[in-house]
C-alpha cells in the first residue's frame, strides 16, 4: 500500500507487544452486543476517567469477528468531549437496534459479532480501549469475556470500579468487567462519576546511544491536584532489556505529591552500546499509594530504541521468508536506485550489477517518509531506517535518506507472462507464495487482462482491480479445487488460478483517481509489486489500456432475419411486492417497494432490448410470478414497442423464485408450455424424508416460428439446485446427491423428447442457468448427465451408464476461451496459493473466477440449424460504482449490472425444414 499509508508513532510500538497498552483515561465501561430487541441491540459506553474533559473527535469505535476480521463501526465528529467523570453513549441505530430507555448520544449502524470483540482507537489509530468475547477476535486484553450468547436478554458487561470511584482497568478483560442486569447504560445527562485521587504512569522511550548514559524520564500525573500530601512506590522489571545485560538501571523509589501537585517524574538511566539489536524494553510499576490515593493506570513501558545500524543489501533485509529477520532493527542500505514515487514513500531496488541472483529474495523494498518523498525516480540512495512489517508488507521507517546521484538506469523489471506467475499452486515462485519474492520490485506486464473490474473499497469507489498477466482470464476449469479432499476420479483438480494478482492502478497516479477498468480489458504497463492488507497488489506507474471492453457490449445484430433467436437470462430475482406468498422472502434485500420493482423493470428491459437485441423467445430464472414476468413484458411493451407474452409455472422454491419464458408474439405462436418433474420426490438422506426433488421444475415450452422459413420448436428452460455447499462442509454429501439426482431425471426427460416422433422435425433446445460447469466440478457433472456426456470414472457419483443418446451438443463450444464466462464467483482458497500469512487478519485469499453457468444444449437436428451463440456483456464485468450508478443512467448504460449472471441469444436457422404445426 505505497500510495495511502498511516502517521507512525513513536518506535515504541514495536516492542508494545510485551506489555498490554492500558488507557489512562478513556474506557470501554459498559457494553453489550445483544439484548432484547435481537442482535442489534447494542450500546458502548464511554467513561472519561480523568480530571478534565476529554476531546474525543476522530476516535473511532472498531470490531472484530471471532476470526479475526475488523471493521470500523463509528468515527466520532470532531468536537466531541467527554466531561471529567463522564459518559458517551453510542447505540447501534440500524433496524432492530437498541431498545433501551437511556437515549444514545451517536450511533452506528453495523452490528459487532456475538463473539467478537471492540476497541476504541484514537485519532491516529492507535488502540486506547479493548474488550474481547472469544479467543479468536483481534481486540481483547488478558482472558476474554464469555459471550452474552445467542439469547435475547436485557444484560451487558460492565467495568468494576475501585472504592475512590475509578473504573478498573488492569489490562485483563475478565478481572476488570462484570455481568450486569439488567443494562444500565449512561449518557451525557447522567450523573457523572466522582472521579477520586488517582495516579497514572505513563509510557516513554529514548535511543540508547552509542556509549554512555541518557535518562529516559516517565511522568505520573495525578487525577486532580493533591488535597493532601499523597505518595507512591515506583519500580522497574525486566523485560526484553535487562539489568543485567547493562541495558538499564534498576529503579525502586517512593514519588511524593505536595499539596496542589498534578504530575511528578522520575529518571530510569539507560546505557549506551554499539551492539546492533532489536529495540529492547522493560517494565515500570506503579504501588503502595497512601491512603486517598488510587492507582489508574499502573503500569508503563520503557522503551531502549536501538540506533545501531546493520549495513544490508535490500534482498538481505527482505530475505527468503515471509517476513524479514531484521524486524525491529536499524539498517543502511546503500547506492539503491528509486524505482517509484507515492504521496507518502517510495521504492528502491538493487541494481543489476549486485543483484543476488537468489529468486526466493526480492531486491527491492518499501521506504515510509509519512510525507512527500524528496527523491525521484532513478536517483541512487543511501537510506538509514528501522526494518518493519506493516500488516506483512516489508518497508523502513523513520527514514534517513541521501541522494548520491540522479539520472541512473532503472534496474530491469521482472516480465511477468504466460509462466510468471506461476500457474501451479504445487510450484509457487515465490516457494510457498506466488509473489513475496516480487515484493518492491519492478513488474512488466506485457499480455495483461483484467479478470474482475474494479472493487469498491471504503471511500475508494474506484479501487483494485483483479489482473492475469499471460491474455488468459481467471476462469473455472474441471476438477476439484486444488487442496480440497478430492474423490478418488479422474477429474482432475482446478489450480485456483494461483497467477491472478491485484492492480491499483490509480494508486502511483498511472490513471487519473476514479478511474474505471471494465473486466475483459486488455493492458501493458510497468510498476512496482506491493502488499496491501492481505493481497499483493501491482502498483503500476505506467499504464495501457489496448482494449477497453467498453460496456455494455450488445450481441450482435440478427444474423438472418428468418431464424429463430433464443434468449436466457437469469434475472437476479426479480420478486413482486406481495411480501407474504412464499417462505422465505424472494429478494435478498427484502421485498421491493414498486418504485424498486418498476427501476428493475426498466432496467431489465433495457439489457434484454439492448443487449440480447429482443430475442423471440428468452427463457428466465429467478423470477417469482407470472404476474411479475408480465409486467417485465409490459415494459418491454413500452420501451421497444414489441409485444411479449409472459409463461411461468409456480413450484416449489422456498423463496418463490420460478423459470419462465418471455415469448414474442409477432415472431412466434406457443402450442404448448408444459412444467416436467413437478411432483417428482426423493429421500433427503439428511432427514430420511421424502420432499419434491425439483425446486425450480423445468419448464418445456412448445413453439412455431412464424416466418416464410419457420418451423416448430421445443425449448427446455432449467434451473437445478445451486454449487453452495458442495466442495466441503457436513452438508455436502446431501448436496451432491440432490444436483446429481435432479440431472438424472432431467436427463430422462430430455431423452423422452429425443425420443418423441416430433424430434425429426422439432429441434431441442435445453437452456438456462444449470447452476454448473460444463464439465464436471469432480463431484458430479451436472450438464454431462443432462447432455449425455458422463464419465462416470471422472465424477464421484455413479450414473450407470448415459441416459442422454445421442448426446446433445453444447453451444459455448462455439464461444473463444476467455469468453466462456457468465458468472463470476469470489472464491476463498486459503494459504495455498501464498496469501495467507501473519495472523488472524489475514485468512486467505480471494480469486474472481469466470465461470460458465448459463448453457445452451442442442440435439442434433438443433445443431444442424445453429448458426450463432454470443454471451451479451452488461452485468460481470462492470465496476462495482458503476453498477450502482447506472440505475441512475437514462441510455443503454441502465442495464448494468442488473442481474448477476451475462445472458446470451441463441440463433437457429433450418431454411430445409418445412413442417410447422398447423
Amino acid at each position: 500500500m505505497f500510495g495511502s499509508h498511516r502517521a507512525m508513532g513513536m518506535a515504541l510500538c514495536l516492542f508494545a507487544a510485551s506489555l498490554p497498552v492500558l488507557a489512562a483515561d478513556l474506557t470501554i465501561s459498559n457494553f453489550r452486543v445483544r439484548g432484547p430487541a435481537g442482535g442489534n441491540d447494542e450500546f458502548v459506553e464511554l467513561h472519561n476517567g480523568s480530571g478534565a474533559p476529554l476531546d474525543v473527535g476522530g476516535y473511532a469505535l472498531l470490531a472484530s469477528n471471532a476470526s479475526g476480521t475488523t471493521g470500523t463501526r463509528a468515527v466520532l465528529p470532531s468536537g466531541t468531549t467527554i466531561a471529567p467523570g463522564c459518559y458517551l453513549l453510542l447505540t447501534n441505530t440500524a433496524s432492530g437496534g437498541y431498545s433501551g430507555s437511556v437515549a444514545g448520544d451517536l450511533g452506528y449502524n453495523t452490528g459487532i459479532t456475538d463473539t467478537g470483540g471492540l476497541a476504541i482507537a484514537d485519532g491516529a489509530g492507535r488502540l486506547v480501549d479493548q474488550v474481547g468475547l472469544s479467543s479468536g477476535s483481534a481486540y481483547g486484553e488478558g482472558t476474554r469475556l464469555v459471550s452474552l450468547g445467542s439469547g435475547n436478554l436485557d444484560q451487558s458487561y460492565a467495568r468494576i470500579r475501585d472504592a475512590a470511584g475509578n473504573v478498573r482497568d488492569t489490562g485483563d478483560n475478565a478481572a476488570d468487567f462484570v455481568l450486569q442486569a439488567p443494562s444500565q447504560p449512561r449518557n451525557r445527562a447522567s450523573a457523572c462519576s466522582d472521579v477520586g485521587l488517582s495516579v497514572s504512569v505513563d509510557d516513554a522511550a529514548v535511543a540508547e546511544g552509542d556509549s554512555g548514559t541518557t535518562p529516559l524520564v516517565f511522568t505520573l500525573t495525578l487525577s486532580k491536584p493533591a488535597p493532601v500530601p499523597v505518595q507512591v512506590r515506583v519500580t522497574t522489571a525486566d523485560g526484553a532489556a535487562t539489568v543485567a545485560d547493562g541495558d538499564y538501571d534498576a529503579l525502586d523509589t517512593v514519588v511524593r505529591f505536595g499539596v496542589g501537585d498534578t504530575s511528578q517524574q522520575v529518571t530510569v538511566t539507560v546505557h549506551g552500546d554499539t551492539t546492533v539489536e532489536p529495540d529492547q524494553d522493560f517494565a515500570v510499576h506503579l504501588s503502595e499509594p497512601s491512603a486517598g490515593l488510587a492507582i489508574a493506570k499502573g503500569d508503563a513501558i520503557g522503551g531502549i530504541l536501538n540506533d545501531d545500524a546493520a549495513q544490508a543489501e535490500v534482498f538481505q533485509i527482505q530475505g527468503s521468508g515471509d517476513a524479514s529477520t531484521y524486524v525491529g532493527q536499524p539498517v543502511i542500505t546503500r547506492d539503491n536506485i528509486v524505482t517509484s514515487v507515492g504521496p507518502a514513500g517510495f521504492t528502491m531496488q538493487t541494481p543489476d550489477s549486485r543483484d543476488d541472483r537468489n529468486r526466493l529474495t526480492s531486491n527491492g523494498v518499501y521506504v515510509f517518509t509519512g510525507g512527500a518523498p524528496q527523491v525521484s525516480v532513478g536517483d541512487a540512495v543511501d537510506v538509514r531506517g528501522t526494518v518493519v512489517e506493516y500488516y506483512g508488507l516489508t518497508e523502513l521507517t523513520g527514514a534517513r535518506v541521501t541522494v548520491k546521484s540522479v539520472g541512473n538506469g532503472l534496474p530491469a523489471p521482472v516480465v511477468f507472462g504466460r509462466d510468471t506467475p506461476s500457474t501451479d499452486p504445487g510450484h509457487l515462485s515465490c516457494g510457498s507464495t506466488n509473489f513475496e519474492c516480487f515484493e518492491g520490485m519492478r513488474i512488466r506486464v506485457d499480455r495483461g487482462i483484467v479478470d474482475r473490474g474494479n472493487q469498491r473499497y471504503g471511500k475508494d469507489p474506484f479501487a483494485e482491480v483483479f489482473v492475469s498477466a499471460g491474455g488468459t482470464r481467471s476462469l473455472r476449469s474441471p476438477g476439484v479445487p486444488f487442496g480440497t479432499a478430492a474423490p478418488d476420479t479422474h477429474s482432475g483438480v482446478w489450480d485456483g488460478n494461483p497467477e491472478v494478482f491485484e492492480m491499483d492502478a490509480d494508486a502511483l497516479g498511472a490513471v487519473p483517481a476514479g478511474t474505471g477498468i471494465n473486466g475483459g480489458a486488455r493492458f501493458v504497463a510497468e510498476g512496482v509489486m506491493s502488499y496491501d492488507y492481505g493481497d499483493y497488489v501491482f502498483q503500476p506507474t505506467t499504464l495501457r489500456i489496448l482494449d477497453p471492453a467498453t460496456l455494455p457490449r450488445p450481441v450482435d445484430d440478427p444474423g438472418n432475419p428468418h431464424g429463430l433467436r433464443v434468449g436466457n437470462l437469469n434475472m437476479l430475482r426479480l420478486c413482486d411486492t406481495d411480501g407474504g406468498n412464499s417462505q422465505y422472502e424472494c429478494g435478498d434485500h427484502g421485498t421491493p417497494t414498486q418504485a424498486q420493482l418498476k427501476l428493475k423493470l426498466e432496467r431489465l428491459s433495457a439489457y434484454i432490448g439492448g443487449v440480447l437485441k429482443l430475442p423471440d423467445v428468452l427463457a428466465a430464472e429467478e423470477v417469482e410470478s407470472q404476474a411479475v414476468l408480465q409486467r417485465l413484458a409490459d415494459q418491454l411493451a413500452q420501451d421497444y414497442h414489441v409485444t411479449y407474452s409472459a409463461h411461468l409455472v409456480d413450484g416449489h422454491d422456498p423463496s418463490g423464485i420460478d423459470v419462465g419464458f418471455l415469448v414474442r408474439a409477432d415472431r412466434v405462436r406457443v402450442e404448448e408450455v408444459t412444467q416436467l418433474g413437478g411432483d417428482t420426490t426423493w429421500v433427503d438422506p439428511a432427514t430420511g424424508q421424502s420432499g419434491f426433488l425439483h425446486d425450480r421444475p423445468p419448464l418445456l415450452l412448445e413453439g412455431t416460428l412464424l416466418d416464410r422459413n419457420g418451423f416448430s420448436f421445443r425449448l427446455l428452460a432449467v434451473h437445478p439446485k445451486s454449487r453452495i455447499g458442495v466442495d466441503s462442509g457436513t452438508d455436502a454429501p446431501r448436496n451432491r446427491a440432490k444436483r446429481f439426482e435432479q440431472a438424472r431425471d432431467i436427463a430422462r426427460d430430455v431423452q423422452n423428447l429425443q425420443t418423441d416422433p416430433k424430434s425429426a422435425y422439432e429441434p431441442l433446445v435445453v437452456l438456462g442457468d444449470f447452476n454448473a460447469y460444463p464439465f464436471t466440478d469432480g463431484w458430479v457433472d451436472v450438464v454431462g448427465a443432462i447432455a449425455g456426456t458422463y464419465d462416470d470414472s471422472a465424477n464421484l457419483l455413479n450414473l450407470g451408464g448415459n441416459i442422454v443418446r445421442p448426446a446433445l451438443w453444447n453451444a459455448v463450444q462455439s464461444v473463444p476461451q476467455n469468453d466462456r464466462y457468465s458468472f463470476l464467483f469470489t472464491e476463498q482458497l486459503g494459504a495455498i496459493q501464498g496469501y495467507a500469512r501473519n495472523g488472524s487478519y489475514d485468512s486467505g485469499r480471494d480469486v474472481p473466477v469466470a465461470q460458465v453457468l448459463d448453457q445452451a444444449l442442442l440435439d442434433r437436428l438443433a445443431h444442424r440449424c445453429f448458426r450463432r451463440f454470443q454471451y451479451g456483456r452488461g452485468n460481470l464485468d462492470a465496476p462495482d460504482q458503476t453498477q450502482d450508478d447506472a440505475a441512475g443512467y437514462g441510455d443503454l448504460r441502465k442495464a448494468i449490472g442488473v442481474s448477476d449472471h451475462d445472458g446470451f441469444v441463441l440463433d437457429l436457422a433450418c431454411p430445409g425444414l418445412s413442417h410447422s404445426r398447423q
